[in-house]
């Protein structure tokens, strides 16, 4: 039986209840024999028996494989499929849905021969995941490493085992988790020390740092760090972010904790495309935004709290009619962030090292997203940037106002003078209908370009950023920093039904708190942990809160909690 505890994507932390024994997963199978006998903290191991290869949680048998599941170059071959006692051992892409089957375990027979070909083993573990869903298992026996541990789980890999880390320990190679080196030129190990001892006690202490960052969040970097320790390492991550963004996103949370993007593998974390993917895809200016203003990001986050956009922000309230301008904040590896956008995740929490130069993809990043910013008819372009400044000079036709530093008193006075001209020749704003559009753009990019709708007929109270949406008396939805999100009350999520909101159709029965998934029949697949969620009941609004599960992951479970309830029907 399988309880997931924590999500970090394709990653998870599982309970796994076999018999009367639990282990918490991802794990190792530490094999076990007479000449080396599983280590004392091991909680899962595996044993050669006269049946098979005998893995056991605790005293309890998990299941059982046959000898020799690694036959040479297997994965050139077509795809297989072989019963084994508890488990079904899996040889190349599957072709179809393997759902039907009752296995909990699902075994890459042919893992170790994929080290040799980071694509193939990158769709193949994609198209395992796929055909198996979400609360299967995947093990992959002899290809584990501490340097691509965080790598393998990130990749949606539960199990593991210790037989790379007896092997190459025998071999007189100590393994690390920034690479490999030979026991002889370790002068720090004792000559009492074993080279096997210290591999299995090196991926023990990863596999506790893995579930550690599984929990808080952070997987995806402890992953980019560790895959630079081998050339397949870095290749597999690449091409599993090019070639299957589309498989990662579909269980990636659109809420975070602070990350750092230290690596250029950033540039393609399943969040950070999505968020560039839908500024393309939802975003768009208020129709009364005539002038453009492009400025650096900041180092704090959220932007509006640093001291340098606090001085942007006095240059513009000093210019009448100011709620004409767009601004349009320029950075890696977000690309552009428009200013509405900030508080979203991942705009308030990445945080990158500051050079002033820029590759060839981020460059080409930013400049694609400023020229999409640039086709919606602005009158003028104002370019307050410095190091930045030479990526979007031959993308628009833009005045440049900064020196050699935005926030200098004469870069800021030639802002406000070039914001004077420039709002002075369009149509004047009002405050108030500034403020509902910048809501109604929020909203059109959280649940898609229909749900401005949220905002017809509405006024918007508050300061900034504690702003609610309001129908007369009546709230709406209330933005806030902490979700950095619309959270939407009943009468909101009844407004915006059918456009862009994601669905969870529930049994018909009364909510008496969360929503789990065994009481939930459909979800829509466009929803993703962090979403808001609306719940129908017979067609009907029942609920609405926030989705804890993916809809894929909802509508493949029948345990733990898919939607936390924030508002529900009351019933007489």
């Amino acid at each position: 039986m399988l309880e997931v505890a924590d999500r970090a994507g394709l990653a998870r932390t599982v309970k796994w209840t076999v018999g009367g024994s639990k282990a918490l997963l991802p794990n190792i199978l530490f094999h076990s024999s007479t000449l080396f006998t599983a280590p004392p903290y091991a909680e899962m191991s595996i044993t050669r028996t006269a049946e098979g290869l005998r893995a056991s949680v605790g005293e309890e048998t998990a299941f059982i494989l046959p000898d020799g599941i690694n036959p040479p170059l297997s994965y050139k071959k077509e795809m297989s499929l072989e019963d084994a006692s508890g488990a079904a051992i899996v040889r190349g892409e599957p072709d179809g849905d393997l759902r039907f089957r009752q296995e909990e375990v699902f075994v890459l027979g042919n893992a170790f021969e994929l080290r040799r070909d980071a694509r193939a083993f990158a769709a193949t573990v994609a198209a395992l995941r796929n055909a198996i869903g979400y609360n299967r298992l995947i093990y992959a026996p002899g290809i584990m490493e501490p340097s691509n541990l965080a790598l393998l789980v990130y990749m949606g890999v539960d199990l593991v085992d210790s037989s790379l880390l007896v092997y190459q320990g025998s071999r007189g190679r100590l393994l690390l988790p920034e690479g490999v080196m030979n026991a002889s030129d370790a002068e720090w190990m004792s000559s009492e020390d074993g080279a096997v001892q210290h591999n299995l006690d090196a991926a023990w202490k990863e596999l506790q740092l893995v579930r550690h960052m599984i929990r808080t969040g952070r997987l995806r970097e402890l992953a980019e760090n560790r895959a630079h320790s081998t050339p397949w390492g870095v290749a597999a991550l690449r091409l599993f972010d090019r070639e299957h963004h589309d498989h990662q996103e579909r269980y990636a949370p659109v809420v975070g904790p602070t990350f750092y993007a230290n690596t250029k593998m950033a540039l393609y974390r399943p969040d950070v495309w999505r968020f560039r993917r839908r500024i393309k895809e939802r975003w768009s200016p208020a129709p009364h935004k005539k002038v453009l203003l492009l400025i650096p990001c900041s180092a704090k986050k959220p932007y509006f709290t640093s001291k340098s956009h606090r001085m942007f922000e006095e240059v513009l309230l000093s210019v009448p009619n100011s709620c004409a301008v767009q601004e349009l904040i320029i950075t890696s590896p977000l690309g552009v962030v428009p200013r509405e956008l900030e508080l979203f995740y991942p705009a308030a929490q990445y945080d990158i090292p500051v050079t002033g130069h820029w590759d060839g993809e981020e460059k080409a990043m930013v400049r694609d997203l400023v020229a999409h910013a640039a086709r919606f008819g602005f009158t003028t372009v104002i370019n307050h940037l410095v190091s930045e400044s030479h990526l979007v000079a031959d993308v628009v036709d833009a005045i440049e106002t900064a020196g050699e530093s935005t926030t200098a008193r004469d870069s800021l006075d030639r802002l406000r003078e070039a914001l004077m001209q420039a709002c002075g020749d369009v149509e004047k704003a009002s405050r108030a209908q500034d403020r509902v559009e910048m809501l109604r753009s929020i909203a059109r990019y959280q649940f898609g370009p229909g749900s401005g709708v949220l905002l017809d007929d509405a006024t918007v109270v508050g300061k900034y950023p504690y702003l609610k949406v309001m129908d007369g008396k009546v709230q709406l939805a209330m933005l806030t920093p902490e979700r950095g999100m619309l959270s939407l009350t009943m009468e909101g999520a009844e407004r915006i039904v059918g456009h862009g909101l994601g669905w969870v159709e529930m049994g018909d029965f009364d909510l008496s708190g969360s929503l789990f998934a065994v009481g939930v029949q459909d979800a829509d697949p466009g929803l993703r942990p962090g979403d808001e969620a609306v719940l129908l009941r017979n067609g009907e609004v029942e609920g609405v809160g926030v989705a804890v599960m993916s809809g894929a992951e909802m509508a493949d479970s029948r345990r733990g909690e898919a939607v936390k309830v924030r508002h529900k029907r009351r019933r007489k």
